[in-house]
């Protein structure tokens, strides 16, 4: 099946970008790395290569970390690094992104394998909009006054502090608006930042780097180290200058972060994997839980952590659902990510297309009905068609861990004990995400306490407003990012009393 035609302006920019050489951005300035080091740049959608990264390594992350440090002692001394100013480069880079966004888009769609019209409509508005909502937040951290009950007369109060050089590591599926949303609340508080983009999608955050140089935030305090996790990663970890790492990602390589960042105490944040079940009840809309679930679990061909990928459905409305999202799979229009008609791309790699086919074989030889699937015919690229899964154990791997591709594996109940349905919903280790689809506001109501993740809709897809706090429980990790515990968490609270 042929994937080819004559690409736009935009998209020639970013193949161009992609082909040239690039560095590691440190202390406002392009530093090449010290080994010969090299990762290519694959595209998902032929996998050919595009270019290549630099390796950064301990070295590379050494100096990105002394020049973080160097930045918030000269912020220290000056007192210039004020929380107006913190918000209006904030601001000004945001503006950026908005002034380069169909280059942006297009990086993001090349690297990424991300339909353009996602690039456009999802990850380029909403990396400028992560940047305008926290830089918001740069005037408005504060303490507070307590009045004290032992004997004396006391002044006593709390004051947030900057907790000082911050390592972050974004994940591949959504690299440009990640490092928005990792930079943006850290630089609000008044932090430092050495973050270290996914080795398989860099280029949006290198371009990102530029404009963050084009827009004037002081030398040092945004750098950007690109590198493979086991040799960046693990020494931005390790490092003893960084005070916290936050980091999004897989489960497994949060336990190994958790565990090194102990040696040094670190301030530690983790959002990690997800198996968010989404509960149907009888009573529910299925025209608009259809239409919801599969824009869930479909969505970025489902390469998202808090993606609805265990449907868990009551019996008596289980068949209609299914046919209306057999339907709305199968009109999927899945291609080339360039064409702006595309709905699914490619997976990222080809490994993270083995691995996750490899979930769907499995559950076939385990007697699964499998619905749709495949690459339709895709003679390049990783290309993988919305899969259902029907009929399977609870205990099955495809429905107990995490698949992170478009894939919806099926239970179907027919008790109405919400503590029941609540069991079923929390039978993983993870606890990231929940939905639940019903008219009863007793029956929401009822089964959301009972419910273990971080985050619970009713009756809808969207609701990820940057204002409410995000994040897991169980072994989705720990730490909220966005909203006021987002900020907060770059920040280090100090008492303080004064005896008069």
């Amino acid at each position: 099946m042929s994937q080819q035609q004559t690409p736009s302006p935009a998209r020639t920019l970013a193949l161009r970008y992609a082909a040239q050489e690039h560095k590691t951005f440190i202390n406002d300035e392009w530093v090449a790395v010290r080994t010969a080091s090299a990762i290519p740049i694959i595209n998902p959608a032929s996998g050919e290569q595009i270019g290549t990264l630099p390796a950064a390594g301990a070295a590379e992350v050494d100096m990105a970390v002394d020049a973080a440090q160097q930045a918030l002692s000269s912020a220290e001394r000056t007192g210039a690094w004020k929380p107006a100013e913190r918000s209006r480069l904030l601001w000004a880079l945001a503006d950026a992104i908005e002034a380069n966004a169909a280059e942006l888009a297009e990086l993001e769609s090349l690297d990424v394998g991300k339909p353009i019209a996602n690039a456009r409509m999802v990850d380029v508005p909403g990396a400028a909009a992560a940047l305008r909502y926290f830089a918001g937040w740069a005037g408005k951290i504060g303490g507070e006054t307590t009045e004290l009950s032992v004997p004396g007369r006391w002044h006593a109060y709390t004051r947030r502090e900057p907790v000082g050089v911050v390592g972050q590591i974004v994940p591949w599926n959504y690299p440009l608006m990640g490092a928005a949303c990792k930079i943006a609340p850290a630089i609000a508080a008044g932090c430092a930042v050495v973050l270290k983009p996914a080795e398989q999608t860099s280029l949006s955050t290198l371009r990102l780097a530029e404009l963050i140089h084009e827009v004037g935030l002081p030398p040092g305090m945004v750098n950007i180290v690109p590198g493979l996790g086991p040799e960046a990663g693990a020494a931005l970890v390790r490092h003893p200058g960084v005070a916290k790492i936050s980091f999004t990602g897989s489960t497994a390589t949060g336990r190994t972060i958790l565990v090194e960042a102990a040696a040094t105490m670190k301030r530690v944040t983790l959002e990690l994997g997800g198996k968010s079940p989404v509960i149907v009840f009888p009573d529910a809309d299925l025209d608009a839980a259809a239409r919801a679930i599969a824009m869930s679990i479909f969505f970025n061909s489902g390469q998202t952590c808090s993606a609805a990928s265990r449907l868990l459905v009551h019996n008596a409305v289980a068949q209609p659902l299914l046919e209306r999202l057999q339907s709305i799979a199968d009109g999927m229009q899945m291609g080339d990510p360039a064409d702006a008609a595309t709905q699914l791309g490619p997976l990222v790699s080809a490994e993270h297309h083995a691995r996750v086919t490899a979930f769907v074989e499995a559950a076939r030889q385990e007697n699964g009905r499998i619905i749709g699937g495949g690459d339709k015919g895709f003679e390049r690229g990783y290309y993988m068609a919305p899969t259902i899964i029907d009929e399977i154990a609870l205990d099955s791997s495809a429905m107990q861990q995490e698949i992170f591709g478009p894939v919806l594996c099926v239970t179907r109940f027919d008790t109405a004990d919400l503590q029941a349905i609540a069991a079923l919903a929390n039978d993983t280790r993870y606890g990231l995400a929940a939905y639940i689809w019903t008219r009863d506001l007793g029956t929401a109501h009822g089964l959301i306490p009972l419910l273990k993740a971080g985050t619970v809709r009713v009756n809808a897809l969207g609701g990820n407003d940057f204002g409410m706090p995000s994040g897991g429980f169980k072994q989705s990790g720990f730490g909220r990012e966005n909203g006021r515990a987002g900020v907060e968490a770059y920040t280090e609270l100090k008492s303080v009393t004064l005896g008069y």
